[in-house]
């Protein structure tokens, strides 16, 4: 029976290819030219018709498989098959977009052609890669979660799981990687202390596959599981199930400790009425002890209000125990303005630490008195938002310490005149005043002048310490050249490091350092740092200075390269008569004072100082001060 023949016009033909959905494309097959497009090829390429025919393919094509695709096709003899490819084509714009196409051979009067049938799937890798996306995202949630989960499918074959079921497990990574469901669950069946129950309701699921279980897994480490199984659906289909573990074993142990507890309070409530009477006559007696204290002994919440005070502490403010009952008290009320700061610090320390430093303040009496009063804060044990408070008054101790200070500056100042005395005689005669003095006598004589140099500097020491200490030392903070300063000491202090047969070298600089101080003060700083240097330095060794600058401050670096600091002295040396025993301190002399006294001056110059040492290479006493604003006029002197 013969083929019915097609009744269609060639035009319909064109009509139905140029109103294709898919691009379509006649290529030479010899010359790999178009020959032909419809209009779908023609608006994917953003090409007129007349302008797309006789273009190169490879014009079109810009990806390098597209090169091993055509090699191969014209190595392969095509009959009526078509061979579907993935491609990037380019528009007459330049721009790229993925295709899929199917290519197959068409013959007509002895010549070849491709006919390309090519779909933009820019759309299909969008929402791929947004599955794909999501799969990740979904993945990372699982992994994120803190419960272990595992998804098998309906024939129990392991379709998923996270990282905490993995950890949970001790899963080794072999074991994860072979996806081998019979030995993942015989690991698991292996931790389990009563694996076969747990199996046992696995059978019964496989059974049921419709019901939900809530099973308790014991492992023979000691940890206990929760584990929760579900089926999971997909469009209302069965498709598999989830099984979902959480770790209870904290809970476990909470809850042996409660039932311990419970026994506890159960003995404990046996003994609750000797208990409680022996609570009352011990309130009874801390009461007491507590109103017999010298100290004031105060309890209070957050915002400052009392809520319990002892005698001592209300007759210091001058309130009595019924007006404390009747009206209550407020401690910021009580301390002076300035110890408001203080007292709100102090707090914080509690919260942070349990416990503040002491501090000192002023309490203002009933009367109008001002009592100078140390307050030390502490946390009330068992609760956040009450502290308790000791005030111990220090009006005694400050009349002793005026004492002392007005005794010590008499005696000091009394022995400065005939000090300067006794020293200027004992130079004059070490000089030669008196003639020639037999060896023996100069001798005695430079050891009791330098014995009378050692007691005055130790009397300035103790005068400079008691001014610091009364506020009584004046420090003018000016802007000064630190640089020509620090040449200034080099050259005020260089016969003193002569006589030990040290030098002392300004080394790295800038040209100016303009800073903020007090220019005689960082001059005693100085003297204090390189003296302490030159002592400790090796006979014929230098001593350098180093000045750098660093956000907006200069740093003052003193090196020496002698035996270093010992250990256990470094948290005492910047203490008042610090001295370290086992070194050559006491035989080079010295008050112990020096660097008390010179942290002192740093610190009130807005500056800081401290050390750097290592045993048998030397030590670097280093401070620093605020940088002063720079002038315009400033030069280079």
């Amino acid at each position: 029976m013969s083929q019915p023949s097609s009744t269609l016009s060639n035009g319909l033909l064109r009509h139905m290819i140029d109103h294709s959905r898919d691009a379509i494309l006649v290529v030479d097959k010899q010359q790999m030219t178009v020959v032909d497009a419809n209009q779908s090829a023609c608006q994917m390429l953003s090409y007129a018709h007349t302008d797309l025919l006789g273009q190169a393919l490879s014009y079109i094509e810009c990806s390098l498989q597209d090169v091993f695709f055509w090699e191969g096709l014209h190595g392969d003899a095509m009959e009526t098959q078509s061979i579907v490819a993935e491609s990037e084509w380019l528009t007459s714009s330049g721009i790229s977009f993925p295709v899929e196409k199917s290519v197959s051979v068409f013959s007509e009067q002895g010549q070849d052609y491709y006919v390309i049938h090519a779909e933009d799937i820019t759309h299909r890798r969008q929402v791929a890669e947004g599955q794909v996306h999501l799969v990740a995202q979904l993945q990372s949630s699982l992994d994120a979660t803190a419960e272990g989960i595992l998804s098998v499918d309906l024939q129990g074959n392991i379709i998923n799981l996270n990282q905490r079921f993995s950890a949970m497990w001790h899963l080794p990574d072999d074991l994860l990687a072979s996806r081998d469901e019979t030995r993942i669950f015989a690991h698991l069946k292996a931790a389990l202390q009563d694996a076969d129950s747990f199996f046992l309701n696995l059978q019964t699921v496989r059974d049921d596959p419709n019901l939900e279980t809530e099973d308790l897994m014991t492992l023979k480490d000691g940890r206990f599981f929760v584990c929760v199984s579900k089926p999971e659906f997909l469009r209302d289909r069965r498709v598999g199930r989830v099984y979902s573990l959480r770790d209870i074993t904290q809970m476990k142990e909470a809850e042996r400790s409660l039932v311990a507890a419970r026994d506890a309070a159960q003995q404990a409530s046996k003994e609750k009425s000797r208990m409680v009477e022996a609570l009352l006559i011990s309130e009874s007696r801390l009461r007491r002890l507590v109103n017999s204290s010298l100290i004031g002994i105060m309890q209070g919440n957050l915002n400052g209000r009392l809520t319990e005070a002892n005698d001592v502490l209300l007759q210091l403010v001058g309130v009595t125990r019924s007006e404390f009952i009747d009206s209550g008290m407020n401690w910021l009320d009580k301390a002076s303005q300035d110890s408001h700061a203080s007292h709100d610090k102090a707090l914080q320390e509690v919260r942070l630490h349990g416990q503040a430093k002491p501090y000192e303040g002023e309490v203002l009496r009933k009367d109008g008195a001002r009592i100078p009063v140390m307050v030390g804060l502490a946390q009330l044990e068992g609760s956040f938002e009450e502290w308790v408070g000791f005030v111990l008054d220090l009006t005694e101790q400050r009349k002793a310490d005026r004492i002392k200070s007005e005794f010590i500056s008499v005696v000091s100042h009394e022995l400065r005149t005939p000090l300067t005395s006794i020293r200027g005689a004992l130079g004059l005669l070490e000089n030669g005043v008196a003639g020639d003095l037999s060896p023996k006598v100069m001798q005695l004589i430079k050891v009791a002048h330098k014995n009378c140099q050692r007691l005055g500097v130790l009397v300035n020491d103790i005068l400079d310490m008691e001014k610091l200490a009364s506020g009584k030392m004046v420090i003018n903070i000016e802007r000064f050249d630190l640089v020509a300063a620090t040449r200034q000491a080099i050259e005020a202090n260089a016969a003193y490091a002569q006589t030990l047969q040290v030098r002392y070298r300004i080394m790295a600089h800038p040209e100016q350092a303009w800073a903020m101080g007090d220019s005689v003060r960082v001059m005693q700083v100085f003297a204090n740092l390189l003296s302490n240097a030159a002592k400790f330095s090796p006979t014929g060794d230098e001593v350098e200075i180093h000045i750098s600058e660093t956000s907006g401050s200069y740093k003052v670096e003193v090196h020496d390269k002698g035996p270093g600091i010992p250990p256990a002295f470094r948290e005492q040396i910047f203490k008042k008569f610090a001295q370290a025993d086992g070194t050559n301190t006491r035989q080079q002399g010295g008050t112990g004072l020096g660097l008390n006294i010179t942290k002192t001056f740093v610190e009130k110059m807005g500056g800081e100082i401290g050390f750097e040492t290592e045993a048998g290479k030397g030590t670097v006493f280093w401070f620093t001060l605020l940088a002063g604003v720079k002038r315009r006029d400033d030069r280079v002197g």
